[in-house]
């Protein structure tokens, strides 16, 4: 479990980090490159998803699933268009059954709106929080398509001139097309949610967004289909952690081996110095102690790599 916050971790190495940049600006800048290094100690964790649907959302701070399960039964995850290269997918449009999970790529809102309703946006805080701070009006940009008989792309801005405890649209759309946030960050998430304007009890979950000058965008996955497919389907899956960047002195940062990230500083320095034989090294290092830590947290519960002089593994019986 990751121990240390940007504040612990800025305490004990801020002298590493180059001159004239914030040292939350230094993380941001390397960590994404020790997430892609390899699936380290706190970077795998395990989450349920519940579905009617013929598909599912991973969390925001997921980036890939590594195992899965489908109402306990296991399952195995297939790339993107693994279905279309064989078989292509059924009539309407539906995964077949026989592949399982079928990665459906990046989508910009948790849940689809239905093509048959009208919704209107909603923006909350999330709660411990009660009020939404006072921000730039451009921090939320909303683009989508309207319930008129020829449907166009309307674009909604919620304004926040002062702090509030909510705020929803006059404007009802029929789909998301991009959620994109604009140069302000919060210092909280907040959700944007889709109410249905014929029922207001029907509603679903958009995103949750705080970090400045970004499109939202979820991984999707495809579910095969079957006779159950209108039944509630349960999916525990083990995923690979999304880096997120860092906004706050009190956001947890993973990996938190000190001196992997001292490494990775220096290497990002020697770098902007172009040094890259000294880059290269600390690079290495910090893989190296990555991999160490790593071996380290398994213990005994690590593979072992056998031979068996028989080569099958068993001995053959003489039946004759």
């Amino acid at each position: 479990m990751a121990t240390l916050t940007v504040a612990g971790v800025e305490e004990a190495l801020s002298k590493f980090k180059s001159v004239g940049s914030s040292f939350t600006q230094e993380l941001n800048l390397i960590l994404p490159r020790l997430y892609a290094m390899g699936m380290w100690r706190d970077l795998l964790y395990e989450t349920t998803i519940s579905t009617t649907d013929q598909n599912f959302t991973l969390p925001e701070d997921a980036e890939a699933i590594v195992s899965a399960l489908i109402d306990n039964d296991p399952a195995k995850a297939k790339s993107q268009f693994h279905d279309y290269r064989i078989t292509g997918r059924n009539k309407d449009g539906t995964t077949l059954y026989g592949f399982g999970i079928v990665d459906d790529g990046f989508v910009p809102t948790v849940n689809e709106l239905q093509d048959s309703k009208t919704y209107s946006i909603h923006v909350d805080p999330i709660k411990p929080q009660t009020t939404i701070p006072r921000t730039s009006n451009n921090f939320i940009t909303i683009t989508g398509l309207d319930n008129s008989a020829t449907p166009e792309t309307i674009t909604y801005s919620p304004s926040f001139d002062t702090a509030t405890s909510g705020i929803s649209s006059s404007a009802l759309f029929t789909k998301i097309i991009e959620i994109r946030n604009g140069d302000s960050s919060l210092p909280n998430p907040v959700k944007i949610s889709a109410v249905n304007s014929a029922d207001t009890s029907d509603k679903l979950e958009l995103a949750t967004v705080q970090e400045a000058n970004k499109v939202n965008s979820y991984r999707r996955y495809r579910l095969g289909n079957d006779a159950s497919d209108t039944i509630k389907k349960t999916i525990r899956v083990l995923v690979k952690r999304k880096f997120m960047p860092l906004i706050n002195s009190y956001d947890v940062v993973r990996p938190s081996n000190l001196n992997a990230i001292k490494h990775a500083l220096l290497g990002s320095v020697a770098e902007e110095n172009a040094d890259l034989e000294r880059a290269n090294y600390h690079w290495n290092v910090c893989k190296q102690l990555l991999e160490e830590e790593l071996d380290a947290y398994r213990g005994e519960a690590k593979p072992v790599l056998r031979f068996d002089p028989s080569g099958s593994g068993t001995r053959v019986p003489n039946i004759m």
